[in-house]
């Protein structure tokens, strides 16, 4: 079994790797900045550290008792830069002996570093500093980082897995475009038309949670072989659909009548055009070499599923019984 300290445990995309890795039996460390946060954690079998994955001082010692580290914190802010800079810096790879074999580094990111594009991607195609492809604006530091990762081999073993927009459970994103429609409801006016914001036409590369979660299981289970290849970057992209019908689905569900408006994002609405962002991404990569399957490749064919879960992670339940 591995052990592995993951960064952002609590979150959207974190937690349900840890879970799927403790489902396995691996034994799974988390840093938490809170003290109800390490009893969340402990209550699914994950082993808390009470800290800040901004002061490595109050992690950098577990990983003496760790082989992976898994980075699925926000990374804005200089976060990720820091918890990688810590781990190269740590007495555990400073002190490594030769033969001593390297701790591992799983780093979460995304496939936005590839920016708009209408032709199918590959996780080999050059991002950022290495291209005049753009990436998204809310991630153009993104590219650089992932080249400091892989620059980072001699020391530490590594891996990239670009995830596409994570969807399933809460919704995560998806709550930006939902949310106008569970507003409506509240409002009573259903019926009326609904302003969302988004490119009705945009192509959105997906990937549920749990599927995001087994390839990054996988990743740690095939670690050894995964970590030599020449370029550990995998994109993780389920499907694709287009975000006026992703949302016409929604509307359906939630019983919206009124006509949907798609409004583009102004210049300067960087999250917004990121999740506006249109992408055909190839994941065949991380099909062949870890081994991965997704099992949840339609978010418009399970919308009754995916869009009621939404639903009732927000307070509009709460509001209508209050209200009634």
């Amino acid at each position: 079994m591995v052990r592995i300290l993951i960064f952002g445990a609590s979150g959207f995309v974190g937690n349900p790797i840890a879970q799927a890795l403790r489902r396995r039996g691996h034994t799974v460390y988390a840093v938490a900045r809170t003290e109800e946060k390490t009893i969340e954690l402990s209550k699914q079998e994950i082993i808390p550290i009470l800290g800040d994955a901004s002061q490595p001082e109050t992690w950098v010692p577990a990983l003496n008792l760790v082989d992976i580290v898994i980075d699925s914190s926000p990374s804005y802010g200089g976060i990720s830069e820091g918890i990688l800079k810590a781990i190269k810096e740590s007495r555990r790879v400073t002190s490594a002996k030769k033969h001593d074999p390297k701790i591992g580094y799983i780093y979460v990111s995304g496939v936005w570093v590839h920016g708009d594009s209408p032709e199918l991607v590959t996780d080999r195609v050059p991002t950022g500093i290495h291209t005049d492809r753009k990436p998204v604006g809310i991630v153009s530091w993104r590219p650089a980082f992932e080249d400091s990762v892989l620059q980072s081999k001699d020391v530490i073993d590594v891996a990239i897995l670009r995830a596409g927009m994570v969807f399933g459970g809460s919704g995560s994103v998806f709550a930006l475009w939902w949310a106008p429609f569970v507003e409506a409801l509240k409002t009573n006016k259903a019926h009326e038309p609904v302003t969302i914001k988004g490119r009705a036409e945009a192509s959105i590369a997906l990937v549920h949670k749990d599927d995001y979660a087994e390839a990054v299981l996988n990743a740690v289970e095939k670690f050894e072989i995964v970590s030599q290849i020449h370029y550990p970057i995998f994109n993780v992209v389920s499907g694709h659909e287009v975000l006026g019908d992703i949302n016409k689905a929604a509307a359906n569900v939630l019983g919206i009548t009124g006509e949907l408006k798609h409004q583009a994002p102004a210049a300067d609405d960087h999250f917004g055009n990121a999740i506006s962002t249109s992408l055909l991404i190839d994941s065949a990569r991380s099909q062949s070499y870890l081994d991965w399957q997704p099992r949840h490749t339609s978010l418009i064919k399970n919308a009754e599923i995916y869009v009621k879960a939404y639903l009732y992670s927000t307070d509009y339940y709460a509001t209508v019984t209050k209200s009634t």
